[in-house]
């Protein structure tokens, strides 16, 4: 017995090396696995996250560890998903694919496929060193919090699903091209004022939205909104100075608060447009749907 605890330990001790490592693949399987990547000399990270069928949190973490992955509750069924991590240059390129279809192996040409009956995710990030996002949720809930992170660039798409947003903290690097499309979801975004963007183009398709730019909006942005069959809600604070840009049509109802004063068919501005430290200029393009803009 004492012979088989020692095998066992050098064993896991030799799994710890192994995940110390800068290239590795990790299973994720059973109640609360808690898989951690420690930060090393990396400068910045680019991470990739597949959805599929889960329901996810992302948030900060500790500074120490580039990502802690945890599986939330205990379900029936027999979820799993994998996590990709390698390191080039400097740059931690981290993968996390809960996607039912899995990925193709590269030079065989086969699929890995495992079971996501029942899944949920937190995952965690270091707010130590920059991180580049590309986030894409299918069928599930996703409540995406990067407050306190420091996000360099930003891509989200949304399938069938109801996802929560928030900036509630200034970033604290600059994103210069952050791209939302929401497809038939409920998507809410809070404290984009905080996110620190030069560009933000939104696209939705049948859902409804609602874009908040509360915030420290400290420079000019522009914003690129365009709704299919939806509804969209724009939310502006009295703080920022603000510039709508429309094309009306009959087929779309559009809605804008008395406090913006007209300039043209077009055109609608705050009193504040020219005097405010924060200004956005914001483009609207609509379909069927519906489109408010509220000032706050």
């Amino acid at each position: 017995m004492k012979n088989l605890n020692k095998t066992s330990v050098r064993i896991a001790a030799a799994m710890a090396l192994f995940v110390g490592l800068t290239g590795f693949a990790m299973i994720l399987t059973d109640f609360k696995p808690f898989k951690k990547i420690p930060l090393g000399n990396e400068k910045e990270l680019k991470v990739t996250i597949e959805g599929g069928l889960a329901d996810i949190s992302v948030s900060r973490g500790n500074a120490s560890s580039i990502l802690d992955a945890e599986r939330a509750t205990e379900e029936s069924g027999s979820g799993r998903g994998e996590i990709d991590y390698s390191e080039r240059d400097g740059i931690g390129y981290v993968s996390v694919d809960l996607s039912p279809e899995g990925k193709e192996k590269k030079g065989k040409g086969k699929h890995r496929s495992w079971n996501l009956e029942s899944t949920s995710w937190n995952l965690r990030y270091t707010d130590a060193i920059p991180i580049s996002f590309d986030i894409e949720l299918g069928l599930g809930e996703g409540d995406i919090d990067m407050s306190g992170l420091n996000v360099k660039d930003f891509d989200l798409s949304t399938g069938a699903s109801s996802v929560r947003l928030a900036f509630n903290e200034p970033n604290r690097n600059r994103i210069d091209n952050m791209t939302i499309e929401a497809g038939l979801s409920k998507f809410r975004a809070m404290g984009l004022g905080n996110a620190n963007f030069k560009h933000l183009r939104f696209e939705g398709g049948v859902g409804r939205y609602s874009l908040d730019f509360s915030g420290a909006l400290k420079n000019e942005a522009d914003v690129d909104a365009e709704v299919g069959l939806g509804t969209l809600t724009i939310t502006i604070p009295s703080n920022i100075g603000a510039r709508i840009l429309y094309d009306k049509s009959w087929i779309c109802e559009f809605d804008i608060d008395p406090e913006f004063v007209k300039q043209s068919d077009t055109e609608y501005q705050t009193d504040n447009y020219r005097s405010a430290g924060g200004r956005l200029n914001i483009r609207v393009e609509a379909g069927f749907g519906s489109v408010r803009i509220r000032r706050d």
